[in-house]
């Protein structure tokens, strides 16, 4: 398969910046549909040595954004994963699948 990366800048309602790159490969993958089921990705938050929340999208290689707080860092992850979207459904991409986990407490 042929793939072709790119990788953008953008900034999010909050003014924070949101980088994300995406792969460009020509066979396999899903689509991205208005109105369709809502897709999950899993979405890790640390908080770096300055206090900045960092907020990583693993599913989505370079989808990499941050907040003041844990909770600006998850909203600007969703515009993230959104404009992510967006731009492999432009370019024609496949969109990486939901996520199906559960998350158990010892």
């Amino acid at each position: 398969a042929d793939t072709a990366v790119s990788t953008d800048m953008l900034t999010s309602a909050s003014g924070a910046p949101v980088r994300y790159r995406t792969s460009r490969v020509s066979e396999g993958g899903g689509r991205l549909c208005a109105g369709g089921p809502q897709i999950k990705y899993r979405v890790l938050i640390e908080q770096d040595e300055d206090g900045v929340f960092m907020a990583e999208v693993p599913s989505l290689p370079g989808c990499i954004t941050q907040g003041s707080t844990r909770d600006e860092a998850l909203a600007n992850s969703r515009e993230a994963i959104a404009a992510y979207l967006e731009r492999l459904e432009a370019h024609g991409d496949p969109i990486p699948p939901s996520i199906s986990e559960e998350i158990v407490e010892v």
